[in-house]
């Protein structure tokens, strides 16, 4: 089967390039109905063509494609990519899709997450040339909100996270085979301070200030927080590299609380501020740590500082972390196994603090991250992809989802 899979993909390049020129020239920026919709009728017609039925779900922002193929084997797969950007509609037509002699591929969206999005139709057509039937259903939805997140895509994922025995999330890869087997969730607070407002020159002994009491209060906050690994200068990309390091998000801290936004109504030094706030998020890489958290930053509200105010605390736990897991580690240990036989590689694993569909798919199953093709400088007007990596990629992705279904 391996042989199969690859030989099916040498060949079709060409195709492959030609499928991505036409989808990255599609202008799907986030929030573009018509454009999501036009994105996700290439991507149906390609799944219809191999087989699967396919659902379109819609709100007023975006197109869904939720596509399904049978076949006689028990388990299910749910894949993940998204097919809108961040880019506006024009974009395609200012600057369209490119390939240089190097190999790689420039345009909107190209890399995030255009390039993943037909690398799975291409693994799923190889896998097809390899006569593999051994599952009972594979899922692969097309999100057409990634970039903004929203209701609707979330209880997507919800419902066909629980359809499913393990998912795939076909999103941008770090370089050099790098997959991401961590990523930490995200909590949202917004912190109120009540306390007595008056003139600071004449009435301050019956006053309470309460931006003085969310100072107090911000510092607890940052106490809970993982301290740093050093001067923020020896850890970016450039001053790593420097230092011959190689990042795989290692220093990223365990815990991190950021406090985003502050604000009074007062707007006078002579006044004592009656009011203040702050809004916080929290991010943390484990589902126990962000509920131990949870409860130490509610409980900040009894703890007064300033006489005469009052805190409020408001949020929560917004979306859980995506852990490795034991079954997680099997994944990966399978994926790592398939790289280096097939293509002499050596998996990179990456954590990261952001999220993707993966931390909502992880709430369910077991989730294996950043099988796409390698790409860099997202979400810039120099996005680049590496096809030099498209092929193998897919290869990997194909021949990795066949293996587990023998082992889950």
């Amino acid at each position: 089967m391996r042989k199969t899979i690859k030989n099916y993909l040498a060949t079709h390049y060409d195709d492959y390039v030609k499928d991505l020129e036409t989808l990255t020239n599609i202008d799907s920026g986030n929030g573009d109905c018509e454009g999501t919709e036009r994105a996700n009728q290439f991507v149906a017609a390609k799944m219809t063509a191999l087989g699967a039925t396919t659902e379109f779900r819609y709100n007023e922002r975006a197109c869904h494609l939720i596509s399904r193929l049978q076949g006689k084997g028990k388990l299910t797969v749910l894949l993940v990519a998204h097919v809108d950007t961040v880019f506006k509609k024009g974009e395609a037509a200012r600057r369209p899709f490119t390939l240089d002699d190097n190999g790689f591929a420039w345009g909107p969206g190209v890399g995030d997450d255009k390039a993943t999005v037909v690398e799975v139709i291409y693994g799923l057509q190889a896998l097809k040339e390899a006569g593999f039937e051994d599952f009972k259903e594979i899922i692969y939805y097309t999100n057409g909100e990634e970039e903004g997140g929203s209701p609707t895509a979330e209880a997507i994922v919800a419902e066909l996270s629980q359809q499913a025995d393990f998912a795939i999330i076909m999103d941008v890869a770090r370089p050099n085979w790098g997959i991401v087997t961590q990523r930490k969730g995200n909590a949202k607070y917004r912190v109120e301070v009540q306390g007595i407002g008056g003139h600071h020159g004449n009435a301050s002994q019956h006053c309470a200030n309460a931006i003085h009491q969310l100072a107090y209060t911000i510092t607890a906050l940052h106490q809970l927080a993982s301290p740093l690994p050093g001067r923020p200068e020896n850890f970016t990309a450039e001053a790593l590299v420097a230092r011959g390091i190689e990042d795989a998000g290692q220093f990223i801290p365990q815990n991190t609380v950021n406090v985003g936004v502050i604000g009074s109504t007062n707007d006078k030094i002579s006044i004592i501020p009656g009011d203040a706030f702050c809004e916080v998020n929290v991010r943390c890489f484990s589902v126990a740590e962000q509920q131990r958290l949870d409860a130490e930053i509610k409980a900040l509200a009894d703890k007064i500082v300033v006489a005469g105010t009052k805190v409020t605390i408001t949020g929560g736990i917004v979306t859980g972390p995506m852990e490795k897991t034991p079954q997680v580690q099997k994944m990966v240990d399978i994926y790592k196994a398939i790289v280096q036989e097939e293509f002499n590689g050596t998996v990179h694993e990456w954590v990261a603090g952001g999220l993707t569909d993966g931390n909502r798919t992880a709430k369910y199953v077991p989730t294996l991250d950043a099988l796409g093709v390698e790409n860099y400088d997202e979400h810039t007007d120099h996005e680049s992809v590496d096809l030099k990596t498209a092929m193998p990629r897919a290869a990997a992705f194909a021949m990795t989802l066949a293996e587990l279904t023998q082992v889950f």
